[in-house]
């Protein structure tokens, strides 16, 4: 049991707590808990139809286990060890939480090489089956054995990896938890600036989770550091408002610790009357907690505060309690602390033969810590610059990828600006003919059919600035202007990378119009040309799934494809292509995140109508006439994630299902979703076009 407890040092580890689900949960008693775990096993166990390899069986043996880290290492050992034989190979998330807790095990019988070893294991358990989650939840819980260990750079190593993948995945909870952690590293190392700056990150992310006990633990260890940097008004301030949650809460370990830091700032202030009353508090909490660590501290600050009010027996009385349980955890600076108090004590009661004997072992002990200190500093400084290095190697990386797709937008601009002269081009020439027509008057029909000609040709020239102007120009523009204001340093590499994802959205959203563009220009100008053959609908469907699964999966959008393998149509291929995609991609602007879409296929006479219903934004019923109108102009409308839209896109499928001898519409109800239906000829029946 006094193993376990050196794992936690004198600085409270938040996520450990959390990642180790400790006995004293929110209003819950640890027994009661253990017994409700039982109960559960016992249940499955003597069901008629137990199976040793069921999950929620597995689950129940680690959290079991988990119980048992503050009780019975030997329970510990049993249970985890269970879950582990039972999972092996066959249940990947129940076989990592089971190592985790068996590298905790050993950790606290003594072998912590082995208890390393199991980590790693569990570690690349989970980073070979790709599972972000047990990835993080083990590199903390190295990141806590390697700090106990003393070895700060490795744990910091730890950490930064986590939190590497945390951000990757937005998850705040434990970037919340491995942030604070980074934070006691630096309090350990006492760069009181660093901390700070890190504690402060955290109580951020703890505002976007509003969990307030989380927020109290933070505030908590933010005091404590505000009385190292002798700074007690806000000290005071972080610390009642943490208290104040605690005592709500009834969570007697945090609050034990908030009375002690309660304490320290009296304490500081040669206060020690008042300092003794919160650290009195604080130790009749300890009774009914088994925490040796978080008590050696506050053993040293009770002997402090009555070596100050020059009660000097039970300043040593309790000088030599926190010696021996330090001595026996190995907490090196806390032994170093109560062997200062028992210095000064006996040098004032004039017994200087004692009190040399404990300044010697003093001076020892300074020594070894400082030379630890310095290894650990240059260790984290080292891991901190090769961290560093990995990042700008990343960025680099990244920075080749935008140049190589700068070479596709410029070669887009190349072929939007040959596309605009041949526009450009062809209303000159429409104008000539004009001219001529005009002066052959005898030729009516001819005249009124080159009219119609030249109408069609300023609307889709005016719909093609349109585009340009709004779609295409804002994205480039603001990707020039970011460009540039990295060319010249305006801005900071980390502050470029900020615009990285807003930059691929830009570009992505520009290649999707320029296709568009290109696709409908090219029916508008020069008619198009339609080459139909036997074409395998579900093929497409999947392919397109595929092409859009980014923006699927960023929205976390459920894509259902009812449509069998073997559905077959009569069409232009790279037509129905492009309907396919523009439809789903529609589909996936106009959903919120975990919407679903569902596409099906129906045989209706000699036709396959295909529908794709999402259940997303709808349409109003003026915009549902408008759209496939062919008086409609572009119509401008923006996504659930702020997504922009025209409407080319419904323009183009309209033209290109029609082209194929086929129809299309829409049914939707404003805020219940919408269902795009299109039918074709099916493979047996080519109809004429």
């Amino acid at each position: 049991m006094a193993i376990f407890f050196a794992f936690l040092k004198s600085v409270k580890n938040r996520a450990a707590l959390l990642s180790l689900f400790l006995c004293f949960q929110i209003g819950i008693a640890q027994e009661d808990i253990l017994d409700s775990l039982k109960l559960k096993l016992q249940r499955i166990e003597n069901a008629s139809n137990f199976d040793t390899k069921d999950t929620t069986y597995i689950n129940l043996l680690n959290k079991l286990a988990r119980q048992y880290y503050f009780k019975n290492v030997d329970s510990l050992y049993y249970f985890s060890n269970k879950a582990y034989q039972l999972s092996n190979n066959n249940y990947i998330y129940g076989e990592v939480i089971a190592l985790t807790n068996l590298g905790y095990y050993k950790f606290y019988s003594g072998n912590k090489a082995e208890a390393l070893q199991t980590l790693n294991r569990a570690f690349e358990i989970a980073k070979k089956n790709k599972n972000v989650p047990l990835e993080i939840r083990v590199l903390n819980s190295l990141g806590i054995q390697q700090y106990d260990l003393g070895n700060h750079s490795e744990a910091l190593k730890a950490y930064l990896n986590a939190i590497d993948l945390a951000t990757d995945s937005n998850d705040i909870m434990n970037l919340s938890f491995l942030k604070e952690n980074v934070g006691h590293i630096y309090l350990k190392q006492k760069d009181y600036s660093q901390s700070l700056e890190i504690y402060k990150e955290v109580e951020v992310l703890n505002q976007q989770l509003g969990n307030v006990v989380y927020t109290a633990q933070s505030k908590s260890n933010i005091a404590d550091l505000y009385v190292k940097l002798r700074d007690f008004k806000k000290a005071t301030a972080y610390i009642n408002s943490s208290i104040e949650i605690f005592e709500d809460k009834k969570i007697l370990d945090w609050l034990a610790y908030s009375y002690q830091v309660k304490g320290d700032i009296y304490l500081k202030q040669k206060k020690p009357k008042i300092a003794l009353y919160w650290y009195d508090k604080a130790l009749v909490i300890h009774k009914d907690i088994n925490d040796d660590v978080s008590k050696v501290p506050l053993l040293n600050g009770l002997s402090e505060a009555y070596y100050q009010f020059q009660n000097y027996a039970e300043a040593e009385k309790n000088a030599l309690s926190a010696l021996e349980i330090s001595k026996r955890l190995g907490l090196i600076d806390d032994t170093k602390n109560s062997i200062k108090i028992l210095y000064e004590i006996n040098k004032v009661n004039n017994l200087p033969a004692i009190a040399l004997k404990y300044h010697e072992e003093y001076k020892l002990l300074s020594d070894s810590i400082s030379r630890k200190e310095n290894l650990n500093s240059l260790g984290i400084l080292k891991t901190k610059l090769e961290f560093d290095k990995q990042q700008k190697d990343t960025i680099r990386a990244n920075d080749k990828e935008i140049a190589k797709q700068n070479i596709y937008i410029y070669l887009s601009l190349a072929a939007l600006a040959i596309l605009g002269l041949i526009v450009f081009l062809l209303k000159k020439q429409s104008k000539a003919r004009k001219i001529f027509n005009n002066e052959l008057r005898l030729k009516t029909k001819t005249l009124e059919k080159r009219e119609a000609e030249l109408s069609a040709i300023n609307n889709t020239k005016d719909k093609l600035f349109s585009i340009i102007g709004h779609d295409l120009r804002g994205p480039i523009n603001a990707l020039g202007s970011i460009l540039t204001l990295f060319r010249d340093n305006e801005i900071t590499q980390n502050e470029f990378l900020k615009f990285v994802p807003k930059l691929k959205n830009d570009v992505d959203a520009i290649s999707f119009t320029l296709n568009n563009l290109l696709s409908w220009g090219k029916t508008q100008i020069t008619g198009s040309t339609v080459e139909q053959c036997d074409v395998n609908l579900n093929d497409l469907i999947h392919n397109n799934i595929k092409l859009l699964h980014e923006i699927a999966d960023k929205k976390a959008i459920t894509i259902t494809n009812n449509i069998p393998p073997d559905t077959s149509v009569w069409s232009d291929k790279n037509q129905i292509d492009v309907v396919i995609r523009n439809l789903l991609n529609n589909a996936l602007k106009f959903t919120n995140v975990n919407g679903t879409i569902i596409l099906n296929v129906e045989k209706i006479d000699h036709y396959m109508q295909i529908s794709i219903t999402d259940n997303g934004v709808g349409l109003k019923p003026e915009l549902q006439e408008q759209i496939f109108s062919k008086q409609n102009a572009l119509i401008t409308t923006y996504g659930t994630a702020n997504e922009k839209g025209t409407g080319l896109g419904l323009s183009l499928c309209k033209e290109m299902i029609e082209n194929n001898g086929g129809e299309i519409w829409v049914e939707s109800v404003l805020g219940k979703g919408s269902t795009f239906y299109f039918k074709i000829p099916e493979r047996d029946f080519k109809k004429a076009i």
